[in-house]
């Protein structure tokens, strides 16, 4: 890759990041110079990540393939249709993705999921490069605003109240072997989108990860959610998403929010006001520090989710913008070095 190149870090979970990663696979195959690494949530309880987290141990591998596959860029390569291929019925391999057996057989072949991932990457032949934020077997602890404790990812994603807050388990998770680097050396850093309790906060909870994010002189984006999830989520407004981050982790994690600025129409939004979902608000008061950048970033049909092509375009745009201005904005110097060392394999 060359030294030109634009180096890439998008934090999150696999549902959620997976079209920001899409976007800039495809701009890299048309000829972009784009070096992007995806650091991808562990905290994953459900489904068949799940099982294969309870019967062999180790991390979900469920969010790591979904990001893998969206990275090869498109579903016509075969070994993209048949990582992202899930067994029906309800037996023994009922429900699960072939890609997650994979990723779990090369874990134990080569002891380490990070190899495992770089295997797996050669074999689909991505535009890139997929980290876990962390190899040790996290947990999530939640507690909703009526005060009543939630365990697992999956019944968190459930919750039966708005979330306040959540933690992990063990609390000071090491991160794997070059996610610091990664997200530390970034021109461009992208948090999300993705559900804000589940996908989000569990990569910016493990130690040293949102102290690497302040020390990133690069633009530093979090691309907004377009909306509410229900019950995690349900009747928060942007700023309240930004606020949950600052409890979190603290104030001034990013420089800018990207938000979409095209009306959704009234039938799209109609299924989703069924389930108590609604549009993200696009507003944040003037004490906060963030920039807002508007985009159209959302499908233009169907059901709403962010578009993979008008996401990497506006991105890419923030990153081109800084380079053509006097230079990068002036940030606080911030010390990772006593942090405690990352995971191993």
């Amino acid at each position: 890759m060359s030294d030109s190149a634009v180096k890439v870090a998008v934090l999150g979970g696999g549902n959620g990041i997976s079209a920001v990663l899409e976007g800039l696979a495809r701009s890299a195959r048309s000829g972009a110079a784009l070096e992007v690494t995806a650091v991808v949530a562990t905290a994953d309880d459900g489904g068949s990540s799940g099982r294969i987290r309870s019967q062999r141990g180790g991390i979900p591998p469920g969010d790591l393939r979904r990001c893998l596959v969206a990275l090869a860029g498109s579903m016509d390569e075969p070994l993209a249709r048949l990582f992202a291929h899930r067994y029906d019925g309800d037996g023994e391999l009922g429900g699960h993705a072939v890609g997650n057996l994979l990723l779990a057989a090369l874990a134990e072949q080569h002891g380490c999921y990070v190899e495992a991932l770089r295997v797996a990457s050669e074999m689909l032949r991505v535009s890139g490069r997929v980290l876990p934020v962390s190899l040790e077997s996290v947990r999530l602890v939640g507690v909703t605003r009526d005060g009543r404790e939630l365990f697992g990812e999956s019944t968190i994603g459930n919750a039966p109240a708005a979330m306040d807050h959540v933690r992990l388990a063990p609390a000071e998770a090491a991160p794997a072997p070059g996610v610091l680097a990664a997200i530390e050396g970034a021109d461009l850093l992208v948090v999300g989108p993705g559900s804000l309790f589940t996908s989000l906060l569990p990569v910016l909870l493990v130690r040293g990860v949102a102290d690497a994010i302040r020390a990133c002189q690069g633009q530093r984006v979090l691309v907004a959610n377009l909306m509410t999830q229900p019950g995690e989520t349900l009747g928060m407004s942007l700023e309240e998403h930004l606020a949950a981050v600052d409890r979190h982790v603290g104030a001034g994690l990013v420089r800018h929010v990207l938000i979409n600025d095209e009306p959704l129409s009234a039938g799209r939004l109609k299924p989703y006001a069924r389930q108590a979902s609604a549009p993200v608000g696009g507003t944040v008061g003037a004490r906060r520090p963030e920039t807002l950048l508007t985009a159209p970033i959302a499908t233009a049909t169907g059901k709403i989710r962010h578009d993979p092509d008008r996401l990497a375009r506006a991105l890419l745009a923030a990153v081109d913008a800084a380079r053509g201005s006097a230079g990068r904005e002036a940030t606080t110097s911030v010390v990772i070095a006593d942090i405690g060392p990352e995971g191993s394999c």
